[in-house]
């Protein structure tokens, strides 16, 4: 079969379309036929080395696809734990879950982006019901779901933050009441934050938050780790802040998540969710795929057509 394999660590340039064997089943897991798969920034970061749940090189990256089980042809979402760029991919059946009435076309970049966000507002934040959530990188793949899935989970209001004024309104047309730049002061105070840019952002960010309110560290794309205040100083300011890998707590708690996944993925079968696609590439075009996810010139998801 097909497949890009990561050959060594590194940026773009060490991706290479190969021919491999195709993937057995083990136990407990189902083989999909690969029809789209999700590009992501935590691919990108496997490739360099910096994502603690890749393997070592040469790999195959991705980490969620849409596509038919080899046996029985069903239409399927997965989350996976590398591999996705692929003709086949073997899947843990526990986070194989039915695609009837989604496209298939779409839904590769559906899953790890909605249950980030999802895992992000209900399970980190504890986010409720009336209050006011800020996005950063708003126009970008877990931030428009994030967006979504606030709106979907009743806030009040949804402040997105993005660096153009293009991203802005694509971020307004996600669902946010209000798109601001990043050097722009925040209006009002907020009860969430959902960061995934870095240091810089997070540090002006935090006194925007009000007291009792939670900031959900997701990543930190600007290539800066976010330096969480020390606990006297969060207690002057009375906030929690919350780091939070869907991977990791996939890997370390897979029943939990197989669990707390379900109500995330009801969003998705309901339609209340709909994680934009800004952009699909051939699967041999997996290097200009990270080439532009890195450089920050996409909007939406990145998708693979396999």
């Amino acid at each position: 079969m097909r497949a890009v394999v990561a050959t060594r660590l590194g940026g773009p340039e060490v991706l290479e379309l190969r021919d491999v064997p195709e993937p057995k089943a083990g136990p407990d897991q189902v083989l999909v036929r690969v029809r789209r798969a999700g590009v992501n920034f935590a691919d990108l970061s496997s490739t360099r080395g910096t994502y603690a749940q890749a393997p070592p090189p040469p790999f195959i990256p991705g980490l969620e696809v849409s596509g038919q089980e080899v046996a029985g042809e069903r239409a399927v979402i997965a989350l996976v734990p590398t591999g996705g760029y692929a003709e086949v991919v073997a899947a843990d059946r526990r986070f194989v879950w039915d695609a009837e009435g989604l496209d298939l076309d779409l839904a590769g970049g559906y899953p790890l982006v909605a249950l980030t966000a999802f895992h992000a507002l209900a399970e980190a934040a504890r986010m409720r019901r009336g209050e006011t959530v800020l996005v950063t990188a708003a126009a970008g793949g877990v931030g428009s779901a994030t967006i979504q899935v606030a709106r979907a989970l009743g806030a009040g209001r949804v402040i997105a933050v993005a660096g153009s004024e293009k991203k802005r309104r694509f971020a307004i047309e996600q669902g946010a009441d209000l798109a601001i730049a990043y050097d722009d002061p925040v209006p009002e105070p907020v009860d969430v934050v959902v960061e995934m840019v870095g240091q810089p952002v997070f540090e002006r960010l935090l006194d925007s938050v009000r007291p009792l309110g939670r900031a959900v560290l997701i990543g930190w794309a600007g290539g800066e780790i976010q330096e969480i205040p020390g606990v006297l100083d969060l207690r002057a300011r009375g906030v929690g802040v919350f780091p939070f890998s869907l991977g990791a707590y996939r890997s370390k708690s897979p029943d939990a998540f197989a669990r707390t996944a379900a109500p995330g993925l009801e969003l998705l079968r309901k339609g209340l969710v709909r994680p934009p696609i800004g952009l699909v590439l051939p699967l041999e075009q997996a290097a200009e795929a990270h080439r532009l996810l890195g450089s920050r010139e996409t909007m939406g998801k990145v998708l693979l057509a396999v």
